[in-house]
């Protein structure tokens, strides 16, 4: 849940805007009587550090910008919310909204109260101080005028915060006066708050900064009255942030900048090229000395801090649970097994899982698809059924994908084991000889053509008291013990990392009878070929059509008495290793790199 925040103290059910307001104002006043000045970092002597000047400004701060939601966007709440989770988990000092808070555009005092009704449900979550300035869906005539005025306060005002001047404008002022009344349309702020705006602005002539703030974009209009409140900025420094329109437009005017900002959560068309402003957004100001740095975010990339814990791993650990018990029998005409599902949601929103099993000549499946759909503290179960003839390689392979609150969460694809991999023995104790030369044509590289020389050369036999000489790419060489307690053969460290490489493997499995085995063998190379007492099995071999993620299962067939198992293993570039394990559940096998 993205919502970790609880709004604090008095809510918007039980304080006028009005009150919070005056406590905000008050708090910034009395947050001036202490001079602080800021603080440089005492670094220790060559702290590894790239210098750039660190802020010298003790009252840097910075404010939000939440635009329109409404003139459409019925259906965009998520977009606000987001946006509000996101303020939150910034935390900047204060945020400021630039109208257009409810669909308005009524005379029906009751549809009024329930729209601001589920505006305050929706910024309820906002942890910091928050000041709305009206647009033309607050307030489009006299009767919604006198609502703002009396549950949420002035319709324009001004403030002071750490040396900037804030002027949040009404440009919806005609409707103070009766609609037609003399003067009504006359300019979008009347005489008085014109007046109150040249006044704040006299009183506060030497502030850093002046920050502009109103819903429509003025400036753009000339029956507006803009230029009485531009002439009276003059030539300080000052930035003007309006909405309305829905779209993102920064505009120059007198060597300043003036902001359109687009909607959090209104109606309008979206383009996928940002550049042309269509997205949803909120803006984030920073104020450090007298640079007046603009963000424009757009909601869906900001985290809390508890976003991915280790508790909602460990229940998605538990989510899916499927065993597999698949039974091969060499004596009957037919194998068979079947896979458990079961499936436990304790996350917090819904879950979709799906599980699909590949096509197959050997083996059938039914069902061959189970989908599940599990609320929050919902439980299921599910089983497929399978069999096949005496063929039962390649082994059976399945997908299976997890929504998690319609959105993918992970998709896999998995093998059904004869036996786990985790309990398949594995080949520790190895002769190894290399490395050999590749004929590799630089077309080759990157294709499933094998250079015709790992194919053609002859096949070295170990023989333990011949110790015989091999010429290899970088001269003479040997067979050489080499034994691995984890089974992972890491020929690049073996043979000190050669390039365009070849090298053969040999270890010997003793068995009681003539049997078959199971065994895995995973590349970590480029080419692979495995022999059994010197006969391949070409289903081992990489490039090859039963590799299953650089690993392949085979049915090794031992006679009675030591078998020879040959690895021949090359590679391009980059790492180089190999890894071997047997089905020896029953212990009856033996292994030794180099028996007596």
């Amino acid at each position: 849940m993205f919502r970790p925040y609880k709004q604090i103290g008095q809510s918007w059910k039980s304080a006028s805007f009005t009150e919070i307001a005056t406590s905000l104002v008050l708090c910034l006043v009395l947050g001036t009587v202490a001079i602080v000045t800021a603080e440089t970092p005492n670094f220790p002597e060559r702290m590894s550090i790239v210098e750039r000047p660190f802020s010298d400004d003790p009252d840097k701060f910075s404010f939000a910008i939440i635009g329109d939601k409404t003139g459409g966007g019925y259906d965009k709440w998520h977009v606000f919310d987001r946006a509000i989770d996101e303020i939150n988990v910034l935390k900047p000092d204060f945020a400021i909204m630039v109208g257009d808070l409810i669909q308005g555009y009524t005379y029906d005092k009751a549809q009024v109260e329930a729209e601001w009704k589920e505006f305050w449900q929706h910024q309820s979550d906002l942890i910091i101080p928050f000041l709305p300035l009206p647009g033309n869906h607050d307030i489009t005539n006299p009767m919604m005028y006198d609502y703002w005025q009396k549950h949420l306060g002035r319709s324009y005002s001004a403030f002071t915060y750490k040396d900037c001047l804030f002027l949040l404008l009404n440009t919806e002022e005609k409707h103070s006066q009766p609609e037609g009344s003399e003067g009504w349309a006359e300019t979008w702020f009347g005489d008085a708050q014109v007046a109150y705006i040249t006044d704040e602005l006299a009183q506060h002539r030497n502030v850093r900064h002046t920050f502009v703030m109103l819903h429509k974009p003025a400036w753009l209009h000339e029956d507006s009255g803009w230029s009485q409140i531009e002439e009276a900025l003059a030539d300080r420094p000052y930035t003007v942030f309006a909405g309305h329109y829905h779209n993102l437009t920064l505009h120059t005017r007198n060597d300043r900048r003036y902001f359109v900002l687009g909607a959090t959560g209104g109606g309008f068309t979206t383009r996928e090229v940002r550049e042309y402003g269509a997205f949803d957004h909120y803006s984030i100001v920073t104020v450090d000395g007298n640079e007046i740095n603009v963000a424009i975010v757009e909601p869906g990339n900001i985290f809390p801090a508890d976003l991915s814990t280790a508790e909602f791993k460990a229940r998605l650990r538990e989510l899916v649970t499927i065993q597999s018990h698949l039974k091969i029998e060499r004596e009957r005409s037919s194998s068979g097994g079947e896979l458990e599902i079961a499936l436990k949601n304790n996350l917090e929103k819904e879950v979709d899982v799906d599980l699909v099993f590949h096509a197959s000549e050997n083996w059938q499946t039914a069902p061959h698809q189970l989908a599940f759909t599990l609320k929050p503290g919902q439980d299921a179960t599910g089983s497929v059924v399978f069999s096949a003839s005496t063929e039962v390689l390649p082994l059976p392979i399945y997908d299976y994908s997890v929504l998690y609150g319609g959105e993918q969460l992970y998709r896999r694809t998995e093998m059904v084991y004869p036996i786990e991999p985790s309990k398949m023995e594995k080949i520790t104790d190895w002769m190894l000889l290399g490395t050999f030369g590749l004929d590799v044509p630089e077309e080759l590289v990157g294709s499933d053509i094998v250079p015709s020389n790992f194919i053609a050369d002859p096949l070295p036999i170990y023989d333990k008291s011949a110790n015989k000489t091999y010429q290899g790419k970088r001269g003479d060489t040997q067979w050489k013990v080499h034994h691995v307690d984890s089974g992972s053969v890491n020929l690049d460290a073996v043979f000190e990392k050669p390039e365009w490489a070849s090298a053969y493997g040999v270890t010997h499995i003793k068995s009681p009878d003539a049997r078959k085995v199971f065994a895995e063998i995973r590349w970590g190379s480029n080419l692979g070929r495995l022999f059994v007492n010197g006969v391949e099995l070409s289903t081992a071999a990489r490039p090859g059509e039963h590799l299953f993620y650089g690993r392949v299962y085979v049915e090794l067939s031992l006679k009675a008495g030591w078998n020879t198992i040959t690895v021949h293993s090359g590679d391009y570039t980059g790492g180089w290793s190999y890894q071997m394990a047997v089905d020896n559940t029953m212990d009856a096998l033996q292994f030794s790199a180099s028996p007596d």
